[in-house]
């Protein structure tokens, strides 16, 4: 054969494609016009057809026929030959209606002209070609080989061209025939004008048209004749039919382009009617010429001159048009449910394809809202309201705000920064109803309804900014919002506030976000003109126009997520439930409420749809997806296979409900996990459980502000009820116990001032936070921790709960194809096993290619998800990385591309930033074991992976979702994981770690680099680099640089603490190198001093940073970071200097004349230090070494003579904070100690021991009085009890200790008498007594009560009322405190100079801290009236641990217990305006609430009680109860 055809013509190729492959003219010309010749076309492929400009319906088809012809055989379809006869419209409709393809695909096989005899030719690859995925393809191509056993689906007729001339058997009558034959018969009812059906044409083309079908079909058939009829016949409406609505857009003038119908002759009765259809389609001068859409055109109505020429309701045509009227009025309203049930899906059946909606809505009148409830149904972000009366009693904003919540905003508060404007707006959480033209129930002028003019003069630039703020890509993501123009009212001209609207939309985003849905036809004409001339785009194919607003209601009301039938229920009190509102869970927008009824009544259960959905879900978990209620209601409802319970799940089932039970009224309870053990799950797990005994909640919004989540919990609490139910909290995947103190604390002080109220009720005023701490080592932080309130679950599995794998593992093969691919189920089946994620790894990753992008994306993903936890890369930034289409019903093709690893992948929902979907490594060992194998096989180590990672631009940009991975990145490279002792943190992230052993440093520091000029305004990076520098690297000069630059980029206590501690760290490295040198340089000492200088300066700088600001409050720094964070800087800076100081004294003491192991030269730097030696005096020997030494020391004498004096200012500023300041952090503790051994070596270094003192006595007999009282100051000093803040402490010690340092100040103030000594002498000789008493309360010759008075008053004689310091009228407090049955009228004086002196002199210690009250106000009378804390804390220590005992002084509940009750007086007071008083007749003494919030709000007057606490700041109310 092909040896014939290379003899061909141009002219036999031509007829070739015309009679054998049956193509278009056109199409067989354009072969002619190039040429080929049957030689030339044997060489031709598909593709050099399509370079012809051919279509691809057309060239598949030839590329096919010529396939057969060069293999010598006929080409046979495999599809029923009915389909060869379709249309390109049929072909379109049967995809959209029985295959039911997304829209776009069909309207792309239409442009490609794609016939059924086009359609039979095609395979796969040709589907593909088109743009169509692999989906859809595979169903088309089984759809048409199934129609093979199937009868020929229902299509719309659509009329050929036609070009043969058939002569009809009847002459045709004339116009004016017709017209005058009509003229002359009576007009006929309806009903007695039905005309018999013909289906006896006899028209070859019909019968190619219209296949045979079966009798039953013959209407359908018919309707779809009449239907054409009404088209061709309508082009020329002047005979019989005018166009009155269009579904496809079309002008006049196009019409009169594309389409021209020619008919002459109208049949003039009944009988002529019969031939209708055969002579439209046989007429020689009836010629269709159209390249429309086959529903083109829709209804006519009979146009009033037909009726004129007594064509009226008796033509048996218009009978027959009206017969079918209805019938295609149904079809066209189908169609466009359908239609907008595709627009509003993505072609699915659930709103939740798309994330969000935006609706812009017009005037709206009081009768269509009741059909507008559809709008509670949508995600909605925002309204943009038209209508200023929105508000009022039948607007539309007043029907939703019934329902569901609403924000009411105006433009210009979108204005600022994203993050800003989402946080202050709620956005996401709550809908956002925006006026943008007014609103009549405000009286302001700002809120007046304005005329176009003013408008566009005062309010469309903040709209147009509006449009902006929702269309940038850091609010929403492309392709996951819908823009919904809602037009509920005539928008006339292109001068309407709502068409502007659609402008600035159309600016900022492609037309195809956004569809229409206007209320009546006349609307959306207008519209469509309005947007179509200033546009130039045609809206047809994004509108909804056939609808009523009840079916646009019903119809977006029928689509999922359904709303439970019977309402989602929580319990109440006796066993009852109320139900939650929609409009309440909208107020819970930190919570995610589990309800009684969880999952039920969602969906037909008994349909086959719920079971492959069931399926999913499940196969979706097991792989390593997070766990969702409808995992455990699925075991629920079979009980033969349950969930599989951890056996801790007993064990934290019964802790929680022992707090139900206990006089906690919040209690934070503790549940440490390995990461990826299922600790998350196991609590959710209990908490489902619970859900009849507790209203239950997860924390799905950590950044809400603690008073947020804690009135909202409180809400959920008394939900519809009169009494409150117990709240069970879930805090999920915290990283440290200390964390949540801040939500407890806010918890305990909303639940506490509900209780007082509802005193009855007052056991179910309870809420119990369960707390998930991911951790390394659960088990030892259970074990250093209050065990009654802790659990742990670790990454090991009990031999009972390897048998519940066992089993589960056999009932999923029952139901799911490959289970074994479950890899996160089978990770924890295999108990954690090293070998088997090992093997696992090696196997996928057999042939990776880190050359390819699938081979980095993967190596990315396995980096991020080992170092960062709960990390993801968004599923857009991935398409971008791929340069994919996104298209939103194809959100799987990522793990297409990914193949074979995508096995390893799952996509996320990810609730931050508003929300977005995440691709991650299934399981935190898996992506562990991975990183593994690539190094192990492919030599590729963690530095290449995160060095391509900082070079990939499309990963750092001021996008949402790219914030979130560049955190994730920056969050790798600096979080420093908590030692195993927990007392501190590693030096560095595990990763720098890592890639230190590995590489050294050049590669360290080329990656902190490179990440430095990404993160361009982050001052962690450089700081993290300088760290590595000067702690592994000792290289100090580069390390002050990065340290410096971190400083420059942005100034806060952090980044001058990372100077100082390079200054630090410099000093004492060269003090170790300096012990190995035997010769001594001066040269050194000048360095030494200088650095140190340095070093102060900048904790010095720190230190005020922090005085100031208190917190950090606009980054997170290295030594801030999140995984384990300082609230504040405290009292680092005055630690670290402390620690620069004591630097000095040993440089100082390392000098051949200041060397402290000979007494004498220890005694001259004693002397130099604290001033009584000069330099020069210092004995030395004559050398040009010593001179250098005193030269230098000569210039800087300043900074080193008042080094002494500095270091005695820091211990007593620090003692004071270490006293007075409560809840200290395991920072402060290590502060603590650090401070506690400086000061032994600074006893050793300035107090003579009491050897010494002996020896300097006898030497100097004379002078023994003042060496008794040096030695006696020596000794407080030695003792740290010269300080007001350190007798304090000896509350805490032994009495034998206390007793010495009482008889120190007892010699010192009798000295007084004879010898005028400071005020603080017998201040603090007075305390001493009282601190003495509660410790040895028999101890003879102690002062009494009445003795510490008198001596007290002679010292407030002589200090007044403006004293620097709190400490007289602390003691004031104490022995002053009037009784019941006595009065102190200065006591109000004294509290008011505590309270001035105490901001005055220790206001850094308190900002934002609490202070602790040393003595409470007991029962009894005299010194016994003062009840120490230690022995308070001595009740209940024999037999309950220190940590559980801090926590119930933390929490209050203290004052709850017998112990406290029975030795502490509860105080009568009031509360007014806010203030809180203790009445002592007459007499009110101002008391500060120990608890902020504690008093209600509203500054009611009202009467309470208390007990009293004695702080440095002033008397503190505890545990205040309102009388009421």
């Amino acid at each position: 054969m092909s040896q014939s055809v290379k003899t061909w013509s141009t002219a036999d190729v031509h007829r070739w494609l015309v009679t054998e492959v049956r193509v278009a003219l056109a199409c067989a010309d354009i072969f002619r016009h190039e040429d080929i010749s049957g030689d030339y076309l044997l060489c031709f492929e598909k593709k050099d057809i399509l370079d012809l400009g051919i279509k691809r319906g057309p060239a598949v088809k030839i590329s096919k026929y010529l396939e057969s012809l060069k293999a010598g055989s006929k080409f046979q379809s495999e599809f029923p030959a009915f389909v060869e006869t379709w249309t390109k419209q049929q072909v379109r409709q049967w995809l959209l209606e029985h295959v039911k393809v997304y829209y776009k695909y069909a309207e792309r096989v239409l442009e490609e002209d794609v016939s059924g005899d086009c359609l039979v030719c095609f395979g796969k690859q040709d589907f593909l070609d088109l743009g169509v995925k692999s989906g859809p393809v595979v169903k088309i191509l089984k759809e048409l080989r199934q129609m093979n056993t199937k009868p020929e689906p229902m299509l719309q007729a659509s009329v050929p061209i036609s070009t043969d001339q058939e002569v009809d058997p009847k002459p045709a009558q004339t116009k004016a025939n017709v017209v005058q034959s009509k003229s002359n018969q009576q007009p006929e009812t309806r009903e007695k004008s039905q005309p018999e059906p013909d289906d006896t044409t006899g028209s070859k083309y019909n019968k190619a048209q219209l296949p045979t079908r079966d009798p039953s079909e013959k209407e359908d058939v018919q309707s779809s004749t009449l239907q054409s009829i009404r088209r061709k016949q309508a082009v020329k409406g002047q005979d019989c039919y005018w166009p009155k609505r269009r579904v496809m857009a079309m002008s006049s003038s196009e019409v009169d382009k594309t389409l021209h119908l020619q008919y002459k002759g109208m049949p003039s009765d009944g009988a002529g009617m019969q031939s209708l259809d055969h002579r439209f389609t046989c007429n020689p001068e009836v010629s269709w010429i159209s390249e429309t859409k086959a529903n083109a055109w829709d209804i006519f109505e009979l146009a009033p001159h037909c009726v004129k020429g007594g064509l009226g309701p008796s033509c048996p045509r218009c009978q027959l048009e009206q017969q079918h009227l209805s019938r295609q009025v149904m079809q066209k309203e189908a169609n466009q449910g359908h239609k907008l049930k595709t627009l509003l899906t993505c072609g699915g059946n659930s709103l939740d394809n798309y994330d969000r909606f935006v609706v812009v809505v017009n005037r709206s009148s009081p009768e269509q809202v009741p059909y507008l409830q559809f709008l509670s149904k949508l995600k909605l972000f925002s309204v943009l309201d038209f209508d200023p009366n929105s508000t009022v009693p039948g607007g539309l904003c007043h029907s939703y705000r019934n329902t569901r919540v609403a924000n009411l905003h105006t433009p210009t508060q979108f204005q600022g920064q994203i993050e800003a404007v989402r946080e202050k707006l709620n956005l996401y959480k709550q809908t956002s109803w925006v006026f943008c033209n007014g609103r009549n129930d405000l009286s302001s002028d700002s809120n007046k309804e304005l005329d176009y003019r003013n408008w566009l003069k005062r309010s469309c630039k903040d709209v147009e900014q509006l449009v902006s703020f929702i269309c940038n890509p850091d609010v929403f993501l492309h392709g996951r919002w819908l823009i919904i123009f809602l037009l509920l009212s005539p928008v006339e001209t292109d001068k309407d506030p709502v068409f502007m609207t659609y402008m600035s939309f159309v600016k900022h985003t492609e037309e195809e976000n956004i569809i229409s849905i206007c209320e009546s036809q006349s609307t959306y004409l207008k519209w469509k003109e309005l947007i179509q001339e200033k546009c130039d785009f045609n809206i047809d194919h994004l509108s909804i126009t056939e609808l009523t607003l009840s079916e646009i209601n019903g119809t977006i009301m029928g689509l999922g997520p359904l709303n439970q039938t019977s309402g989602r229920l929580l319990p109440s009190s006796g066993s009852s439930a109320v139900i939650l509102r929609q409009k309440d869970e909208d107020l819970l927008t930190a919570l995610d409420v589990l309800c009684l009824n969880q999952c039920e009544n969602f969906y037909d259960e008994s349909s086959s749809e719920f079971d492959e959905w069931k399926i999913k879900v499940e196969e979706e978990f097991y792989r390593g997806g997070k766990v969702r209620w409808w995992n455990f209601y699925f075991c629920d409802k079979d009980e033969e296979k349950p969930f599989i319970k951890r056996d801790q799940y007993k064990n934290v089932k019964m802790m929680i409900r022992l707090q139900r039970d206990s006089n906690n009224t919040c209690v934070l309870l503790n549940l440490f996990h390995d990461p990826g053990c299922g600790g998350t799950t196991l609590a959710m797990h209990v908490m489902w459980d619970l859900r009849q005994e507790f209203r239950c909640a997860v924390l799905k919004d950590n950044k809400l502000p603690k008073s947020e989540v804690a009135n909202q919990v409180r809400h959920l609490m008394t939900l519809e009820s009169e009494k409150p139910s117990p709240v069970l909290l879930l805090v999920d995947d915290s990283k440290e116990t200390e964390k949540n103190s801040d939500l407890l604390n806010c918890i305990l002080r909303e639940v506490e001032d509900f209780s007082n109220v509802n005193v009855d009720n007052a056991q179910n005023c309870k809420v119990i936070i369960l707390n998930c701490v991911r951790s390394h080592n659960p088990k030892d932080q259970y074990r250093q921790s209050d065990q009654t309130h802790n659990q742990y679950i670790t990454a090991k599995l009990t031999q009972q709960e390897q048998k519940d794998f066992e089993k589960k593992l056999k009932e999923l093969q029952e139901t799911h194809k490959t289970p074994e691919n479950f890899y996160s189920f089978m990770i924890m089946k295999s108990n954690f096993d090293q070998k088997y994620t090992k093997d696992l790894a090696r196997n996928t990753l057999e042939n990776f290619d880190f050359s390819s992008k699938e081979g980095r994306f993967f190596a990315f993903l396995a980096l991020l998800n080992t170092y960062v936890a709960k990390s993801e890369i968004a599923l857009s930034l991935c398409e971008d990385f791929f340069q994919m289409k996104m298209i939103p019903w194809q959100r799987e093709s990522v793990l297409d591309r990914m193949k074979p690893c995508s096995n390893f992948l799952i996509i996320d929902k990810v609730d931050d930033l508003g929300g977005y979907k995440g691709v991650r490594i299934l399981h935190h060992a898996l992506a562990s074991a991975c990183l593994d194998e690539l190094d192990r096989s492919y030599s590729l180590k963690v530095s290449d992976i995160v060095m391509e990672m900082l070079q990939c631009n499309l990963f750092f940009s001021d996008r949402v979702v790219k914030y979130s991975l560049m955190n994730s990145i920056q969050r790798m490279l600096i979080e420093r994981q908590q030692k195993k002792d927990r007392a501190e943190r590693e030096q560095f992230s595990p990763l720098i770690d890592k890639i230190h052993n590995q590489d050294g440093r050049q590669t360290v520091q080329e990656i902190f680099e490179k990440a430095s000029s990404r993160y361009e305004t982050s001052a962690s990076i450089p700081q993290a680099l300088a760290r590595y520098l000067y702690i592994n690297v000792r290289d100090f000069k580069e390390a002050l640089v990065w340290a410096e630059r971190a400083k420059n980029i942005k100034e806060n206590p952090y980044t001058f603490d990372t100077i100082g501690q390079v200054h630090k760290s410099c000093l004492r490295s060269k003090i170790d190198r300096e012990k190995q040198e035997t010769s001594h340089n001066p040269e050194d000492l000048q360095k030494s001093i200088e650095i140190a200088k340095n070093g102060m300066k900048a904790f010095q700088r720190a230190q005020e940073l922090a005085d100031l600001t208190d917190e950090p409050r606009e980054e997170t720094p290295d030594d801030n970071s999140e995984d384990f964070p300082r609230k504040s800087y405290n009292v680092y800076g005055y630690v670290r200097m402390l620690e620069i100081a004591f630097l000095v004294f040993e440089i100082l003491s390392r000098l051949p004349f200041f060397d402290k192991r000979n007494p004498m030269n220890k005694m001259y730097l004693q002397g130099f230090l604290k001033g009584t030696i000069p330099i020069t005096s210092v004995s030395r020997e004559d050398n040009e070494i010593n001179n250098h030494y005193i030269q230098i020391i000569t210039e800087h004498l300043q900074f080193l003579l008042t080094l002494k004096s500095k270091v005695k200012e820091l211990f007593d500023f620090l003692n004071c904070y270490f006293t007075y300041i409560k809840g200290r952090s395991e920072f402060d503790m290590m502060n603590h100690r650090t401070m506690c051994e400086h000061f032994q070596t600074y006893v050793d270094l300035f107090c003579t021991n009491a050897e010494e003192m002996k020896t300097e006595k006898e030497n100097k007999s004379t002078l023994s009085w003042k060496m008794a009282i040096q030695e006696r100051k020596q000794f407080l000093e030695r003792n740290q009890a010269d300080t007001f803040s350190g007798i304090l402490q000896y509350l805490d010690k032994s009495a034998e200790e206390t007793e010495r340092i009482t008889e120190c100040y007892t010699f010192l103030h009798n000295t007084s008498v004879t010898h005028k000594l400071h005020p603080q002498i017998k201040i603090n000789y007075i305390l001493s007594n009282i601190v003495l008493y509660h410790l040895k309360p028999n101890r003879k010759h102690l002062n009494i009560h009445s003795n510490l008075s008198v001596r007290l008053q002679d010292v407030l004689q002589d200090v007044g009322l403006q004293h620097p310091f709190p400490d007289p009228y602390y003691l004031a407090l104490l022995l002053f405190w009037p009784s019941s049955a006595e009065k102190s009228t200065e006591i109000c004086t004294y509290v008011t100079a505590l309270r001035r002196s105490s901001q005055r002199h220790l206001s850094k210690l308190f900002q934002k801290r609490s202070t602790i009250a040393h003595f409470y106000l007991g029962k009894e009378a005299g010194l016994k009236k003062l009840v120490s804390k230690p022995s308070l804390d001595q009740s209940f220590l024999p037999k309950m641990r220190r940590d559980a005992l801090a926590q119930l002084w933390w929490n209050g509940n203290i004052f709850k217990e017998e112990a406290i009750v029975q030795r502490l007086q509860r105080v009568s007071g009031s509360v007014e305006q806010g203030e809180v008083y203790a009445n002592y007749g007459s007499q009110k003494i101002p008391i500060h609430p120990a608890r902020f919030n504690s008093i209600r709000s509203g500054f009611s007057t009202e009467k309470v009680s208390f007990y009293i606490g004695f702080a440095i700041n002033g008397p503190l109310a505890y545990d205040i109860k309102y009388e009421n």
